[in-house]
């Protein structure tokens, strides 16, 4: 008996390869027996290693930015390239650490939250994450020169900015949404 696979066939079982698999071999959240703390609300976790799962978007943030950890401003490009870094390190045993996109980095703020930044000024972000941090972070979005800034102060709010001289040149990075 011989087994025909024709041109159809053999297309799907190379898109289930390059597709599917990766899916299947995604990232898993930790669990919350595994937190040394809990924010007040319980939503995000100190798992202990320099990273905070948030417990509603299923993302884990570097708990400290760019600022608190070298104290020097970055801008779009140091930004990517400190992804890389900290990417090749394994930061907390992950390779898999990015920008975050507007989206993700506009849910770290909460307006009924406070914490301080660098210079001791109110930003809108759960104190889980250390005070000292820069008031916004760079992000994935971009359109030519500029990319987007997302703040935690104030209003919060986003901001398109030149990648190398933007003014809000902080970042933290990101990694997820893990699987539940």
């Amino acid at each position: 008996m011989k087994l025909r696979i024709g041109n159809l066939s053999l297309a799907v079982l190379v898109l289930s390869v390059f597709v599917f698999l990766p899916f299947s071999a995604g990232a898993e959240a930790p669990s919350e027996k595994d937190a040394v703390s809990k924010s007040a609300d319980q939503r995000f976790w100190d798992m202990g290693d320099g990273t905070v799962y948030d417990s509603k978007t299923h993302l884990m943030w570097m708990q400290k930015d760019y600022w608190q950890m070298k104290a020097k401003w970055l801008n779009w490009y140091t930004a990517k390239e400190f992804v890389m870094r900290m990417n090749n390190k394994k930061f907390a045993g992950h390779s898999d650490w990015r920008l975050a996109t507007v989206e993700e980095a506009s849910k770290l703020y909460q307006r009924r939250k406070r914490n301080q930044d660098k210079d001791g000024d109110k930003i809108y972000i759960d104190r889980i994450f250390p005070k000292g941090a820069g008031w916004a972070t760079w992000t994935s979005e971009e359109k030519g020169a500029k990319a987007v800034v997302v703040s935690y102060k104030d209003e919060g709010g986003t901001e398109y900015q030149d990648k190398i001289s933007g003014t809000d040149a902080f970042l933290r990075l990101v990694r997820g949404p893990l699987d539940k």
